[in-house]
């Protein structure tokens, strides 16, 4: 649908003045995804051989179809290296109003920043040898978006309860001191100013270096002294955290943590209707959302085209700006030391099950079916097996060539609508 929408209305000259150059570029990946403007490749069928063409997909990060696949491999990897009898703490971090609008003129200075600030509060005051004093492991996550399109940077991360401390050789588990042992990771005010301090540093350091680039457009910005001042002024406003204990198994969080993986704004099972003749030829969008305050009541909003497609496009981040990053214990360095210790280390402290004898592999049941293929890609020759990409058989189109198939694709498709149109009334 979110394709649809880009090809009727993503060449339009009042969104195109509203874009960064990558986001138009964003915007075209999508409208051209699984269309001949992709390029074709060859398909064949797992059981009888038949072979057909599909369209190739785009494979931009900001494309709702083509990270499903992405996102379940994220989480399955990510399952694989939890630690055993370890959960996870949910932390949210956010920034107040004055930096969102500083973050939508300069998103890669800006929310990197908020990256690294969040993550290096936590992994600096866990290994505090007076609060944690162990190394945790910690993923974090960049969102930009609300349910309803509009904009609110804010990083999620997955902490784990507890770390390794190198030191002494052992797991430390996050645990508030006491007889009632509950799972806390550190106090929300200590994390909050560490996490303030942080960020303000990394804001000036990057003013200093030069790298907000042309400070116009943003009178906070016109000097350095200024700019001191204005962050200072921020410190008293809404910087809003949260951490929640851990709660049912890691994986419940893993998974829930994985649904916002590799996607960009909205699920397009949540846009139920597109009219592009609607307004004038500016479109008309419809699509779902919930609020925090009543997450059980379904709302519905509309907008143009246009605008749906602003609103979509402001969460399109520029390029090589990473927004899922592993740090502490998952980070590259530590993956194949501290992490394997600790592993090892909590794998030696669960009781030993005494073993079973062993029995015999269940032989297979004449009654057990092949799992059944995806609908889409069942075979509409033989109807049993399922088609296959053939390698080597995708050649793609240069950009010069994409966007003249694509022109070509929107001007068929704006056709047949006007006919469609026409026959309505």
């Amino acid at each position: 649908m979110i394709g649809a929408i880009a090809r009727a209305h993503g060449d339009a000259g009042s969104l195109v003045s509203r874009l960064q150059p990558y986001q138009r570029r964003a915007l075209d990946d999508i409208a051209a995804c699984a269309t001949p403007a992709c390029g074709m490749h060859t398909e064949i069928c797992s059981a009888c051989g038949d072979t057909r063409l599909a369209p190739n997909t785009c494979g931009n990060r900001a494309c709702p179809h083509c990270q499903g696949a992405d996102r379940a491999a994220w989480v399955a990897e990510r399952s694989r290296e939890l630690l055993p009898g370890v959960g996870f703490f949910h932390a949210v971090f956010t920034v107040p109003p004055a930096i969102r609008r500083l973050a939508q003129v300069f998103p890669r200075v800006v929310l990197d920043a908020l990256l690294r600030a969040s993550a290096d509060a936590v992994l600096t005051l866990c290994r505090d040898p007076d609060r944690l004093g162990a190394e945790v492991g910690l993923v974090e996550v960049l969102h930009t978006w609300t349910r309803d399109l509009r904009w609110h940077p804010h990083v999620h991360q997955i902490v784990t309860a507890g770390g390794w401390d190198g030191a002494r050789h052992c797991w430390v588990a996050a645990t508030r001191q006491g007889v009632s042992a509950r799972p806390f990771l550190l106090p929300l005010p200590v994390l909050r100013a560490a996490y303030q301090r942080r960020f303000m540093h990394l804001l000036l350091d990057a003013y200093e270096h030069g790298h907000f680039g042309d400070t116009i457009a943003c009178p906070e910005l016109a000097s350095l002294p200024i700019f001191r001042r204005h962050l200072a002024a921020l410190v008293r406003g809404q910087w809003c955290i949260r951490i929640e204990p851990p709660f049912g198994s890691p994986e419940i969080l893993l998974k829930y943590l994985g649904a916002y993986i590799n996607r960009v704004a909205i699920s397009p099972r949540r846009i139920t209707a597109h009219d592009p003749a609607a307004n004038t030829g500016a479109g008309s969008v419809t699509w779902t959302y919930a609020t925090n305050a009543d997450p059980d009541r379904t709302q519905i909003r509309v907008a143009t085209g246009i605008d749906f497609l602003a609103a979509f496009a402001q969460h399109i981040l520029p390029p090589r700006l990473v927004r899922i990053r592993f740090r502490g214990l998952w980070c590259t360095a530590h993956r194949r030391t501290k992490l394997d210790c600790a592993r090892a280390w909590l794998l030696a402290q669960q009781p030993q099950a005494s073993p079973e004898p062993a029995t015999p592999p269940p032989s297979p049941s004449a009654t057990e079916l092949p799992p059944e293929p995806d609908p889409r890609r069942r075979c509409s020759t033989c109807g049993l097996g399922s088609y296959q990409r053939l390698p080597g058989t995708c050649p793609r189109p240069n950009r010069r060539e994409r966007g003249q198939l694509l022109t070509a694709i929107r001007a068929q498709e704006r056709t047949a609508a006007a006919v469609e149109g026409h026959a309505i009334a």
